[in-house]
């Protein structure tokens, strides 16, 4: 049998090797490199959370600020498959949004030292809470709600400042009304469950150029996704998706965010 020369040998590597290069990555694949890549200053909020929708869910699923996919709670653990919790989700999409670094460590900061083992409410009963605010905190930030905007009191807890009704359809008509697409909104939904206040899911807010007012969330069915809330039928469609959750007396709170400009970063 001949042998072909060295030289064809290596052309035949070289086109093996490119034909394997160029092989499209799974969506999930695609999906999680876009999420982990950085974000160029001229990509909206909307656009740059866009990345991590279909993005499957994970208990206690995290992003960190090297990139890497773990846990909030083990975050010495690396995971080589993609996969985010609703809290995971507001980080890792603000840490894009805002180009931010975001640390994991700085998120878990329990800002009123109430929320601790041993707390009256329960440990993290207030955690959606103390995370949108952490993930805001240095940004130029106030609290939306349908009759405008509010400076952040000083004296702010998960008690006090919960923002407006989950359910009145009319304030939500208002809120949209105010959103910019330069600002994102993070969210902390909270209700009364068995007479125990919880700061239960977060997620976020986003305005696009188009008009379109994006929700997107992760949950246990579905992953990361997202509702236009500005579309026919949004806000009904949104609020009878909330109403599902246990609970009663169910109160959302949102925290719309400045970015910084990009010569102060």
């Amino acid at each position: 049998m001949r042998h072909a020369p060295p030289s064809l040998l290596l052309c035949a590597v070289c086109i093996c090797a490119a034909a394997l290069s160029v092989l499209p990555a799974s969506p999930v694949q695609a999906q999680a490199q876009a999420a982990r890549n950085g974000t160029a200053d001229e990509v909206s909020p909307a656009d740059a959370a866009a990345a991590f929708l279909g993005l499957p869910y994970r208990t206690d699923g995290a992003l960190d600020e090297q990139g890497r996919w773990t846990y909030f709670a083990r975050p010495k653990i690396v995971l080589d498959s993609p996969g985010l919790n609703c809290s995971g989700l507001v980080v890792a999409a603000a840490r894009k949004a805002l180009q931010r670094p975001l640390p994991l460590a700085a998120m878990l900061r329990d800002r009123n030292h109430d929320s601790g083992p041993g707390a009256p409410g329960g440990e993290d009963w207030d955690f959606g809470f103390d995370l949108v605010l952490n993930v805001s905190e240095g940004l130029e930030r106030k609290v939306l709600l349908p009759e405008g905007r509010m400076d952040l009191p000083e004296d702010a807890n998960g008690r006090n400042l919960r923002g407006f009704p989950l359910d009145d359809a009319a304030a939500w008509v208002k809120i949209l009304a105010q959103l910019r697409p330069d600002r994102p909104c993070l969210l902390s939904f909270s209700r009364l469950r068995k007479g125990r206040l919880l700061h239960h899911h977060v997620g976020l807010l986003l305005a696009d150029a188009e008009g379109r007012a994006w929700f997107e969330q992760a949950l246990r069915k579905g992953g990361v996704q997202r509702m236009d809330l500005a579309a026919p039928g949004g806000i009904a469609r949104f609020l009878a998706q909330q109403a599902k959750w246990p609970g009663t007396d169910g109160h959302v709170l949102l925290i719309e965010v400045a970015p910084e400009a990009p010569d102060a970063r």
